[in-house]
């Protein structure tokens, strides 16, 4: 490959390419990029002139990448990721005054018990941090934490990633809730009783084996699990128009179901309890930015801050 007049390559021009190629249309990248059209018409002809190539070609609706163009792409994502934590490490940080947006992946209970605390502690100081929330597949996981799409993940089991940075937040014990009046409230819910119960169950990461039927799995026993959803909002109307059961953590009950509708019962079996992990990518490690977000969860879950592994540790 011959470049043409290389010293127009500039980093501008780099994340023009990054952002046409992401969103496969030159008006979506304009608004990634909060510039106009025709800005981002004039980078891609310096692009073509300086490669000598195409670059992006008409397909359907949209626009492609030519061959040439998906070769570069990974180079540049790593460069433009490689430049931007490097000058993230020697970077200004004023919570009072930064406009940065700290990206997560969380479920919507963990918006409830982690991401609620967090940002109460943002407002209380004053600062200008933004927070935003992006569910992300598993599977994208580790690329989202190594590229910097997601700045942080909270999760309630082990990554498969073992370099990632992480925290134990907090751990919480399972009860069963059913609907007040439920038949089951006549006598002790004792084991057996329990296992004749139709259950709810909440899971945003179904093929992630979860504690419960794990943990009713080691006693050679199932439930019947007759509602599976994957959002915590659901549980409280399905709780209080059936007799289902539903085996959640305690803090769970505080932010989605209401003590006046609901009765907990103590679960007739052992299990341990639910372990919520804040992860993040060791290139953020000193990050002036990630390291404040990480004290002010420190500040919000204090008790489990000595309790929490190295951070580039393995899980046993």
């Amino acid at each position: 490959m011959v470049l043409r007049n290389l010293a127009k390559l500039d980093l501008n021009l780099l994340h023009v390419f990054e952002a046409v190629y992401s969103e496969a249309s030159i008006t979506r990248a304009a608004e990634t990029l909060n510039v106009t059209q025709p800005a981002v018409s004039n980078s891609l002809a310096r692009l073509r002139d300086i490669f000598g190539d195409a670059l992006f070609v008409r397909a359907g609706q949209g626009i492609a990448p030519t061959p040439l163009a998906q070769s570069l792409i990974h180079p540049i994502r790593e460069a433009l990721i490689a430049l931007d934590r490097t000058l993230a490490l020697h970077e200004r940080f004023d919570p009072l005054t930064s406009e940065r947006i700290m990206t997560f992946s969380m479920s919507d209970f963990a918006e409830a018990v982690v991401l609620a605390p967090l940002v109460g502690e943002i407002n209380r100081i004053g600062s200008g941090i933004a927070v935003r929330n992006h569910f992300v597949a598993e599977r994208e996981l580790d690329s989202g934490l190594a590229s910097g799409e997601i700045d942080f993940a909270v999760e309630s089991h082990p990554l498969a990633e073992p370099g990632l940075g992480r925290r134990l937040l907090f751990r919480d014990e399972f009860v069963c809730v059913v609907r007040k009046g439920h038949p089951v409230l006549g006598e002790p819910l004792t084991f057996e009783r329990y296992l004749g119960l139709r259950h709810l169950h909440i899971s945003n990461r179904p093929r992630v084996a979860n504690l419960v039927d794990g943990a009713i799995g080691r006693l050679k026993r199932r439930r019947e699990v007759a509602v599976h959803v994957e959002h915590c909002l659901a549980a409280r109307a399905i709780l209080a128009q059936s007799d289902l059961c539903l085996t959640i953590p305690t803090s769970f009950i505080e932010h989605f179901l209401p003590a006046d509708r609901f009765e907990v019962v103590q679960r007739p079996f052992r299990m341990p309890p639910l372990q919520t992990w804040l992860y993040w990518h060791p290139a953020s490690e000193n990050s002036p930015a990630h390291k404040w977000v990480r004290s002010l969860l420190d500040d919000c879950f204090p008790s489990e801050s000595e309790a929490s592994q190295p951070t580039r540790d393995h899980f046993e």
